[in-house]
């Protein structure tokens, strides 16, 4: 069934995009029942959007007369048409503004084509959209890249249309309200904030015949003030479109995971090798960009929470973008799901301020992503070849370990900042210190006691302070001692004492970095 437009809903439609409301905006929720062009005679317009032409509203006093007219005879709207050059005149204004009518201006050098587009957008909404899907299905039959099809549709739709993952962040476009999408259904989406489609993945050849393909990604559109048949329109091209994004993000993933498992291989024998890489590497480096002997500072982010992507073995390209946002420049290779090894590269030394400025640009940039990721980062010295690397990247990954420590996320940690703390990270690594930790925390592990232990390690990382264990816990501080009590009986230890805090500290850590 039909339904009948109103002016608002006609001022969001591609057909009036140069159009705007010069008064009576109190009226604009008018119902359009048809269109009709102004030649003299207003004897039969009750419902109708009148279009006339700029020499019918000149001088201004035949405006005036025009909207009382067309307020008397029942109009839904009066709309002017005029070339792109002409100015509207202001002196309707408190006239239509009283008589509640809209008055629109519409630039336009063609008005003819106007008025039969707007007909039948009135009477025979299903023409419009079936014109408008026919120009969509041949300009995309010529894009095969994802930002010309996303263009291109927001051209055709005269829609904001983007690409965004499960969990709403941009691939193509503008993010979408984490709120508004609801992930889970695995179906198009129409709230009063977001219309969203899936995009489901090309189907593997170890798929249950018949099942339904997982979503990869949603095509969404911020909707806008629009009726029924618009927002229609735009469903209907978001579902043309999805079968030409889903070939490019099939194409772009064959590509993406050819390049992910040559970046990994390299990393792992660049690491491996320390200073020592055979030529074999050192060109797929240079084909890939990366510059060897160049100074590196490195990089891991490690996201206890990893968004929900079909591609774990690749690094998020909303985490490459805010760094690059705040200036950090970066070459990335993912080691696991949540786990990424980053790193810059410069041709020159960088300066000893540069540590400090590097640490500010990147918690900038974590605080822009999304809180459920939970995310920690480390941040290495800068090392000087392909050795260099290696080592600033083992630097970072244990300054990564220290940030995971602390109670607040993002956190992230420097190894130039750590002091002691490069000597701590490397014991809490040992074999020996593992070993210690599984026994002397033996009578902590386990679901029953979980919540002794996460008490014992905020309780050490805070400084022995109960208080300050129970802000961060949220607990109240009676409730502290009473499980610190517990601890103390279970594990048969003073916590007084600052070497066993120092010897139980260090096997809270040994087991989370575990």
């Amino acid at each position: 069934m039909t339904s009948t437009p109103d002016v608002a809903g006609l001022l969001a439609d591609p057909l009036l995009r140069d159009a705007r409301t010069l008064a009576g905006h109190a009226g604009l929720d008018r119902p359009v029942l048809d269109v009709t062009a102004y030649r003299g005679d207003l004897a039969s317009v009750d419902g109708h959007l009148v279009l006339c032409d700029v020499r019918d509203a000149t001088p201004a006093y035949r405006l005036d007369a025009l909207v009382r007219r067309a307020q008397e005879a029942g109009a839904a709207a009066l709309c002017v048409t005029a070339g792109h050059t002409a100015r509207p005149p202001l002196s309707a204004v408190r006239l239509a503004d009283r008589l509640r009518i809209p008055v629109l201006w519409a630039a336009t050098d063609d008005p003819f084509r106007l008025a039969l587009d707007l007909t039948l957008r009135v009477r025979a909404p299903e023409v419009t959209r079936a014109r408008t899907v026919e120009t969509l299905v041949r300009r995309l039959a010529t894009r095969t890249e994802g930002p010309e099809l996303i263009a291109t549709a927001r051209t055709v739709l005269a829609a904001a249309v983007s690409l965004v993952t499960r969990d709403g962040s941009a691939i193509v476009g503008d993010p979408a309200a984490s709120d508004a999408l609801r992930p889970d259904l695995a179906v198009p989406q129409r709230t009063p904030g977001l219309l969203a489609h899936p995009v489901h993945a090309v189907p593997s050849a170890g798929d249950r015949p018949g099942g339904t393909a997982p979503v990869t990604a949603w095509l969404v559109w911020p909707v806008e003030p629009a009726d029924e048949e618009r927002a229609d329109t735009v469903a209907l091209g978001l579902a043309v479109l999805e079968p030409f994004v889903r070939s490019w993000l099939a194409g772009a993933r064959t590509r993406a995971d050819h390049d992910s498992a040559v970046r990994r291989r390299l990393l792992t024998e660049i690491v491996t090798g320390r200073g020592t890489v055979s030529r074999e590497v050192v060109e797929q480096s240079v084909a890939l960009g990366w510059r060897l002997e160049d100074w590196h500072v490195g990089l891991a982010v490690r996201a206890e929470q990893p968004p929900a992507v079909d591609r774990p073995d690749t690094v998020p390209a909303p985490l490459v973008a805010a760094l690059a946002r705040h200036g950090v420049t970066t070459q990335a290779v993912a080691k696991g799901d949540g786990d990424w090894a980053l790193w810059s590269s410069s041709s020159r030394r960088p300066a000893d301020d540069e540590p400090r400025l590097l640490l500010r640009q990147v918690r900038r940039a974590l605080a822009e992503l999304p809180s459920t990721w939970r995310l920690v980062a480390g941040i290495g010295w800068p090392r000087q070849g392909s050795g260099g690397l290696a080592d600033t990247l083992t630097e970072a990954r244990n300054a990564a370990r220290l940030a995971a420590a602390r109670e607040f996320r993002p956190s992230v940690e420097h190894t130039d900042e750590l002091g002691v703390g490069r000597l701590l990270a490397a014991w809490q690594q040992s074999d020996i210190t593992r070993a210690f930790a599984e026994t002397a925390l033996a009578p902590l592990r386990g679901t029953a006691h979980a919540h002794l232990l996460t008490t014992l390690r905020v309780f050490l990382e805070n400084g022995g302070s109960a208080a300050a264990t129970a802000r961060a816990l949220g607990l109240h501080r009676n409730t502290v001692t009473a499980r610190l009590r517990q601890v103390r009986e279970r594990l048969g230890v003073g916590l007084d004492d600052p070497g066993n805090r120092l010897a139980l500290q260090m096997a809270c850590r040994a087991l989370t970095f575990g």
